[in-house]
């Protein structure tokens, strides 16, 4: 049974690096393919070498001058080596164009290969939807999970939207939870050791946190100031620092827009992800973009407000951990409000910290089953 997994950002290293610690742990049969998608360092690179993966990479190198060149770039590289080292399950994680790249190879591979020989996809996070077509992210997650052969989803809430899209018909899919819990299980004891609140001179719970990034946000002149002004509003009216690990895209724009942002604000570079789940953890409340950053909140305790105006991961909106304020200061303080009167509750939905053994194990089933038909 062999695996190629495609990776290349955050949010995919970080999800997909319980998954690679087991077959790696367990001397499985796989390899993973980088597209550098994220090449910074301290957006990728970081996060590699963080959680000890470090061989058996195939790093390619795709052209990045559009998102269109990217992607038809990485199709071609990709096929290359899947076609040369064919693996029994190509996984692809979440809904970025490296994910859809992944898929794409693999089922253009497909079409000329017999039944026996078609290399399985399998969409790790499956079923997420924010009904919002504008976003990139909802149109990947949605071609994704109509050409994917498996789907691992989060929660029956999921589950309930590929009923909906009639998507699960003719392919195996599974509620397992989300591969992230695995990881918190495990770093949220040791980022106690981090130093990261002494390194910037701020106490628990006696801080905002703050991370942009999507385009929406960030490359529309007039959200971007909104969420200029929110953010000051915030730091003048409550008087506590606002800390904000910043985005190279969002940093690029605020520069080219000629955006000031108050001086209460700590702008920081990208941490690495203890000292970020750190901040996570101990912050008052978090306010985000970041559809990850939703759940790692839900499943630490952290009141979360969403800057945005939909959302994918709306269970942490309906069990109220969670607000969709979108660039609305009104809501944004309503948020604060609330969440400063009302401690939340840690949510369990996404799992239990067991969630990439759940996927290995049922895909020895299917493999298993394969081969004696």
């Amino acid at each position: 049974m062999k695996f190629s997994i495609v990776l290349s950002t955050r949010p995919e290293i970080i999800k997909l690096s319980p998954f690679i610690k087991y077959l790696k742990v367990n001397k499985k049969n796989f390899y993973l393919i980088n597209t550098k998608q994220h090449s910074l360092k301290n957006m990728s690179g970081i996060f590699f070498d963080f959680f000890k993966i470090r061989e058996k990479i195939y790093n390619i190198n795709p052209l990045k001058k559009s998102q269109y060149i990217f992607l038809s770039d990485s199709i071609k590289l990709i096929s290359k080596i899947l076609l040369a080292n064919k693996p029994d399950f190509l996984v692809v994680q979440g809904d970025t164009n490296t994910c859809l790249a992944g898929c794409l190879s693999a089922s253009l591979l497909n079409r000329n290969l017999n039944k026996n020989e078609k290399i399985k996809i399998i969409h790790i996070e499956s079923g997420l939807r924010s009904f919002d077509n504008n976003m990139p992210e909802e149109i990947n997650r949605k071609i994704v999970d109509k050409l994917s052969d498996i789907l691992f989803v989060p929660t029956k809430f999921d589950l309930n939207n590929l009923k909906r899209e009639n998507c699960i018909k003719s392919k195996i899919v599974k509620v397992v939870g989300n591969t992230i819990t695995d990881v918190l299980k495990e770093c949220v004891p040791i980022c106690n050791d981090s130093s990261i609140l002494k390194n910037l001179k701020i106490k628990k719970k006696n801080f905002f946190l703050v991370t942009l990034h999507r385009p929406e946000s960030v490359d529309n002149y007039k959200n971007l100031f909104k969420l200029s002004k929110i953010l000051l509003n915030l730091s003048n009216q409550y008087d506590l620092p606002i800390v904000f690990p910043i985005h190279p895209r969002t940093k690029d724009k605020l520069k080219k827009f000629k955006i000031k942002l108050s001086d209460n604000i700590k702008i920081i570079e990208p941490l690495k992800y203890t000292d970020f789940i750190k901040l996570l953890k101990e912050t008052k409340i978090v306010l985000t973009d970041s559809g990850g950053i939703q759940e790692e909140a839900a499943i630490i305790g952290t009141p979360c407000i969403t800057l945005r105006t939909t959302t994918e991961r709306q269970i942490t909106i309906f069990k109220k951990v969670n607000f969709l304020a979108s660039y609305d200061l009104k809501k944004v303080k309503k948020a604060v409000d609330f969440f400063l009167k009302k401690k939340i509750s840690k949510i369990s939905n996404f799992g239990n910290g067991n969630v990439s053994i759940k996927i290995y194990k049922e895909l020895l089933k299917i493999y298993n089953k394969s081969k004696k038909n």
